[in-house]
């Protein structure tokens, strides 16, 4: 069981629009942090693990090949991970497109809905925030604070002080400004469209993989109960053990993958800058 503490199965990469590092970066930084089993799950993004999983075999760790898809289940936005896929599949740089073609149209509608509060960003301003990236034209609710918060003009915004150090969100804050202001239900977010939960699971299925809820006690915060909907679409594991999970937590979704013969996995959602609390390796009770 102690072996269980070297793994870390949800790992985001620059292949993520909201991550930091290069696969062979944190090739690096996974064999420094004494992470044996890793695997990078980028957003709806095949690229970063299979660099990955090349460069691996050359540090003698085991990487799996890894996604994480956004998708959605009677309108509630779910991650699914999925692993041991085809990276080479189609399906996969399918998802990556239909994604593509939304982002540009709903990050525009972002920046009208976060300037409404008060802000003046401009388009380029996001623009030097997000330049060079995989995703440049893609501009996260992440991106949008970390522009607001090195902009001077708002260092006494009401809105943004939570958010500074010191603050009751500074833990994450670029995350955490997502989660309040970008997220679906918040006065900022900009729907896309993403395919449904049971369509996401048979595309992994298809492919020879295995799939897994992401972090449930984020989405399912206020009603953990509603699991028991999601498992019949074929679900075959939890992320049981995340950095967002409390002790209490991932053993409720621990008894929850036991109840249902699911297995069970531990993942840090790792990204770099932009929720620098989370570090490789630490997922949480797990």
């Amino acid at each position: 069981m102690n072996g269980f503490h070297n793994i870390d199965l949800h790992i985001h990469s620059c292949y993520s629009e909201d991550g930091e590092y290069t696969p062979a970066k944190l090739v690096q930084m996974c064999v420094g942090a004494g992470v044996a089993i890793m695997a990078i799950a980028d957003h709806n993004c095949v690229k970063g693990s299979q660099e990955a999983v090349e460069l691996a075999r050359h540090e003698h760790l085991r990487c799996y090949p890894a996604v994480e898809i956004d998708c959605t289940y009677q309108n509630t936005n779910f991650h699914v991970l999925g692993y041991d896929i085809q990276l080479e599949s189609p399906d996969f740089g399918a998802i990556e497109q239909n994604v593509r073609k939304q982002c540009v149209d709903a990050s525009k509608e972002r920046l009208r809905l976060i300037n409404r509060l008060g802000f003046t960003l401009t388009e380029t301003e996001l623009k030097a925030i997000t330049a060079g990236g995989y995703w440049s034209e893609h501009w996260t609710g992440e991106a949008f604070a970390e522009a607001l918060l090195k902009n001077e003009k708002y260092l006494e915004s009401d809105i943004l002080r939570p958010y500074r150090e010191g603050g009751g969100r500074s833990d994450n804050p670029y995350v955490n400004f997502y989660w309040d202001y970008c997220s679906q239900g918040k006065p900022c977010y900009a729907g896309m469209t993403f395919p449904d939960m049971r369509d996401v699971i048979g595309i992994i299925h298809r492919n020879g993989g295995k799939s897994v809820l992401a972090h449930p006690g984020v989405n399912l915060r206020g009603n953990f109960e509603r699991i028991d909907q999601l498992i019949p679409l074929g679900l075959k594991g939890i992320e049981a053990y995340s950095s967002y999970h409390t002790t209490e937590t991932a053993r409720w979704f621990l008894n929850k993958a036991e109840q249902f013969d699911l297995f069970v996995t531990r993942g840090s959602d790792f990204h770099g800058k932009t929720k620098p609390m989370v570090r490789l390796g630490c997922c949480g009770a797990g």
